[in-house]
């Protein structure tokens, strides 16, 4: 057992990443010593627990994404060593929002750090001013931006450990940092009622749940769906954190098409869970990608829905039947084709959402997960207290060797490398 403290954002009507840590409390209760929940700024549970190890330190567990309400969570990890659960690897609108919170925080200069002055130049070009405001650039230019510099190593500076939950990130993560890192699926609860099929109706519902982000395709959605041979079978219906509906409603006004969509916002859990149950298919397109998987498309997999993706990152990871993956480079002709598909009703598309559930109850169950994170952190405890053992004992002997304090420094990367010997830092990855 491991004290643990937990830090995520925790207001689920705001980000799947609270609905994920509110679906695994009651198992981080179990699997772990739990003495705290927060957001690290104004939502804070603390619990009394009766499996509290004596006399051990907590290890704060962060949960980071790039979202302006991890910005509080970061500084924290920043100062206070810990275990990141990075849920993108791409944390652009992240450093963004913490360098507009922390004056002191020079996000020019990490960029610089990380990537060169060709890096900075790319985003000067985007973003000015004193609190980065956008200088109303291209597509292009954003997605070149977050593709080739994606803004994650300074943040992950202090980490005792990271958990990631696709092998995109993996990969990534492995190339810059030299601790331990383990790939974990995302968990999510399965409906313990069986989902049924959908069957060819008119209208085609069509729904998007969460951040409207310049990388989630609505635009490009759009102008696709208004290409078909009748437009006016689907109607489009989107929920969460739709920021830019104005321009989307502009963008469809051109198209013919903003009598078909409809803007919702937030809702409550119990309504969004019906509205997905009576939608036919859902748009979860992302390009570039983040490196996170997607907390909305286990959502989508728990209602049977069948859904559209980006053929990038996780999603590439994933087997062709659970998802309809449309490629990168001809996204536009594949997004057409396949809405003539839903119009006619010559397809086995809503197969997919079947398999997506079945997919989601055996590879992302929350036991599973919380059980693996468990074994790990206590990993990342040994390796802690073999590396406070042994610094503590050369400390002694080196002090017997020198003469003078500054000679010390002669043997730091010595110490290094015995301590990372002895932590044995690579952990085994979870069974496939």
């Amino acid at each position: 057992m491991t004290n643990i403290r937990w830090f995520s954002p925790l207001d689920s009507g705001k980000t799947e990443i609270a609905r994920y840590s509110l679906a695994i409390l009651p198992s981080l209760h179990k699997d772990f010593s739990l003495g705290l929940v927060t957001d690290a700024q104004d939502n804070v549970q603390k619990f009394e627990c009766n499996n509290h190890v004596v006399g051990m330190e907590p290890i704060n567990i962060y949960n980071i994404g790039n979202s302006k309400l991890h910005w509080s969570i970061l500084h924290l990890a920043l100062r206070q060593a810990g275990v990141v659960i990075l849920h993108d690897v791409s944390l652009l609108e992240l450093g963004l929002a913490y360098a507009r919170e922390n004056a002191d925080f020079r996000l020019r200069d990490v960029i610089i750090n990380e990537y060169g002055i060709q890096a900075v130049k790319a985003f000067d070009q985007i973003f000015g001013g004193s609190a980065f405001e956008g200088r109303g650039h291209s597509q292009d230019d954003y997605d070149n931006l977050v593709t080739f510099y994606p803004l994650f190593q300074s943040f992950i500076s202090n980490a005792r450990g990271i958990v990631v939950h696709s092998e995109f990130a993996l990969k990534r993560v492995k190339q810059v940092y030299r601790g331990p890192v383990i790939k974990l699926e995302l968990p999510y609860a399965a409906a313990s009622t069986p989902v049924t099929a959908r069957r060819h109706e008119e209208p085609c519902q069509i729904v998007f749940c969460g951040h409207a982000g310049p990388n989630r395709r609505l635009k490009q959605f759009i102008g696709a769906w208004s290409e078909t041979s009748q437009p006016s079978f689907f109607r489009l219906t989107l929920y969460g954190d739709i920021d830019a509906a104005d321009e989307i409603i502009a963008l469809a006004k051109e198209f013919g098409l903003a009598e078909l969509i409809n803007v919702v916002g937030f809702v409550s859990e119990k309504h969004l869970d019906e509205a997905l149950s009576a939608s036919h298919l859902a748009v979860n397109l992302r390009n570039p990608t983040m490196g996170e998987t997607s907390a909305s498309q286990l959502r989508y997999w728990s209602k049977g829905l069948p859904s559209i993706v980006s053929d990038i990152g996780w999603y590439s990871e994933l087997p062709s039947d659970v998802v309809i993956k449309v490629a990168p480079n001809c996204e536009e002709q594949d997004i057409i084709f396949i809405l003539e598909k839903f119009i006619s009703g010559e397809h086995a598309y809503y197969e997919y959402g079947m398999n997506g559930y079945k997919y989601l109850s055996e590879q992302h169950g929350i036991d599973r997960y919380v059980g693996r994170l468990a074994e790990y952190v206590a990993q990342i405890e040994k390796s802690r207290f073999v590396t406070s053992q042994l610094d503590e004992r050369l400390v002694d002997l080196l002090a017997s060797m020198c003469h003078d304090v500054d000679d010390s420094v002669l043997f730091e990367n010595q110490i290094e490398m015995l301590c990372e010997m002895f932590n044995d830092t690579e952990p085994t990855q979870p069974d496939p």
